[in-house]
């Protein structure tokens, strides 16, 4: 198995292009971004968000 890792979220750069884990899956170099973090704006018009809820 080959894993590498992204050491930021993802914002838009100058150029307005992503970088981080946003512009890896924006870009197709990864399928999938598991992580904690934060819903900016800005990301809601290229990444879909899903809220995982655990039984009391």
């Amino acid at each position: 198995v080959n894993f590498t890792y992204t050491l930021s979220w993802g914002y838009k750069t100058a150029n307005g292009t992503w970088d981080g884990m946003v512009g890896d899956i924006l870009y197709r170099g990864a399928d999938l971004g598991a992580t904690g973090t934060f819903i900016v704006k800005a990301r809601l018009d290229v990444v879909s968000y899903i809220q995982l809820y655990t039984p009391n």
